[in-house]
């Protein structure tokens, strides 16, 4: 299985975390799930067809090159302002989109290749951020693809040169920090104290995440996972109570920041 193949069914199938999406046909060029009837994310399915897979290689230990998309190079000037929003994109902000792209990358390839590197890390999530968090740590939706970075043909073929010049290609796949969409009364702009007992959240606007509901509602009783001390050992008292909230979210501290809403 190459590096390409692996991100490809990793983002396919890492989806045991969400409850449903629905199939839009308007986004087909940046959806990763191709089943038009899927109601589960057991039934998402996508294919690259006609594709060879390239081996990945026996061992890692390879000159690599990672590099953010937006900070790299604009290939595609169409989709700087992908959301259509203001202030999404400036060259002379630190914040803001720049503007790289996938395409951008490969027409850096002769750069990069006659650097001696024989694979690209591209950090932060390939998948749909909110128009500013250009980092891709804050995704919105783990099935479809950023617009800023190109569609799901974009992609492709930039892991077709690559191969083609014998160069891997790695995605990152960080799952534990989302969107700021989710906040706690009292603490929307800034991070909340550890509460054992949990904080009741609340939508920080109208927009919600299409792949999870987080729940106020409190269980009687709870499997936690085993806590560990500084020094290694398992901590069998804590002060946490025999229940929790029924909810996918972390709803016992969030951290205030452009990625800061966690799973």
């Amino acid at each position: 299985m190459t590096a390409s193949h692996t991100w490809w069914v990793v983002l396919l199938l890492l989806i045991p975390a969400v409850t449903t999406l629905r199939y839009d046909p308007d986004q087909v060029g940046f959806n990763l799930n191709q089943n038009q009837t899927a109601t589960d994310p057991l039934d998402y399915w996508g294919e690259w067809e006609n594709h060879s897979y390239t081996a990945s290689p026996e061992n890692w230990r390879i000159p690599f090159y990672t590099l953010f998309l937006d900070r790299f190079v604009n290939g595609d000037p169409s989709n700087d302002d992908a959301n259509g929003t203001q202030f999404e994109h400036d060259l002379l902000s630190n914040q803001l989109r720049h503007g790289g792209d996938v395409l951008g990358l490969m027409d850096s390839f002769d750069y990069i290749q006659g650097m001696g590197i024989q694979a690209i890390y591209i950090a932060g999530m390939p998948h749909i951020n909110q128009p500013w968090a250009s980092d891709g740590f804050s995704p919105l939706d783990l099935t479809l693809l950023d617009y800023h970075f190109g569609n799901i043909d974009d992609w492709r073929t930039m892991i077709s040169e690559a191969h083609r010049r014998g160069i891997y290609v790695v995605l990152e796949n960080t799952m534990s920090t989302m969107g700021d969409l989710i906040g706690f009364p009292g603490f929307l702009n800034t991070s909340s104290p550890l509460y054992p007992e949990e904080h009741d959240y609340i939508w920080k606007s109208t927009r919600r995440y299409h792949d999870f509901q987080p729940s106020n509602t409190l269980l009687d009783q709870c499997d936690y996972p085993r806590f560990w001390d500084d020094l290694g050992y398992n901590v069998t008292q804590t002060t946490l109570g025999p229940g929790c909230r029924d909810s996918e979210f972390d709803q016992v501290r969030v951290h205030a920041s452009p990625v800061s809403a966690t799973l």
